[in-house]
């Protein structure tokens, strides 16, 4: 049986194609400056899913470094305060020493003496021990160094270290004396410092250590890709400007013309019979 309601049918598709690329024409302009600005960003997302990991191996070891040293390539301003090292001792004698950057030790400590006592031999011996000091402050200290031996001996209970001296001479006083108390304090005056700029060769080294870090990094993104990732950025950009190409206004008119040519002649068929 023929189908009669086929060419309408035809004639409908047709005429609505028609109507679609005349719209098209007419708005090539604003569909391609649609697919310029959707191409551009999706090529732009696929340039930053490639160098991603790699800003991550850039940044990673810059903020670290930054925040447990200096930054990288750049000599940085110190801010340095003055340091204190005082001596003090039972005999009420002390000494200052400064300086606007550490010294060799900041271990505060103190050292007691004690009473000279006959040992084997003629000779005589004493024991020298140490105490950690570093959480009292001065005036604490001056006050520990205003008693006798045994009772800050009683006071700090195990030593941090102890040895015995021998001498086999004593002078009358040191033969008198109980035994005597010497402290060695460290601390910083944050309210007193100078800027000083960085050493040139520290910085290098810094700098030199946070290259290494990026290219290891580096080397190991791209490893990782090239042997579990399917990532093609070349690949991608290809399809994508495929997909959202410029639309060529004589090829789109071509089609229209044979639309238009295959809607007439479809018209003019219906009408002979």
């Amino acid at each position: 049986m023929k189908d009669n309601n086929k060419p309408y049918v035809l004639v409908e598709k047709l005429t609505k194609d028609v109507n679609d690329l005349e719209k098209r024409v007419n708005n090539l302009g604003k569909e391609n400056f649609k697919n310029a600005c959707i191409r551009n960003i999706k090529i732009f997302g696929r340039f930053m899913q490639m160098i991603a990991p790699y800003l991550v191996a850039i940044v990673l070891p810059f903020v670290g470094q930054s925040l447990l040293f200096d930054i990288p390539f750049f000599p940085d301003n110190i801010h340095q305060n003055n340091c204190y090292m005082m001596n003090l001792d039972s005999n009420g004698v002390i000494k200052y020493q400064h300086q606007y950057k550490s010294f060799d030790s900041d271990n505060s400590k103190l050292k007691i003496y004690g009473k000279w006592e006959e040992d084997k031999d003629g000779f005589y011996s004493r024991t020298i021990s140490t105490y950690s000091i570093n959480d009292l402050t001065v005036d604490k200290i001056k006050e520990l160094l205003e008693k006798d031996v045994l009772t800050v001996e009683d006071i700090f209970g195990e030593t941090s270290s102890s040895y015995k001296e021998y001498k086999n001479i004593l002078t009358e006083e040191e033969l008198n004396s109980n035994g005597y108390m010497e402290a060695t304090k460290y601390y910083e005056d944050e309210d007193d410092y100078i800027i000083v700029i960085q050493d040139v060769m520290l910085n290098i080294v810094c700098s030199c250590l946070y290259i290494a870090a990026v290219l290891t990094l580096a080397l190991g993104v791209a490893k990782f890709r090239e042997d579990f990732s399917s990532f093609d950025y070349y690949e991608c950009v290809e399809k994508i400007k495929e997909k959202y190409g410029k639309i060529d206004r004589e090829e789109l008119e071509t089609k229209l013309l044979i639309k238009k040519n295959s809607l007439n002649r479809l018209i003019g068929d219906k009408n002979e019979k």
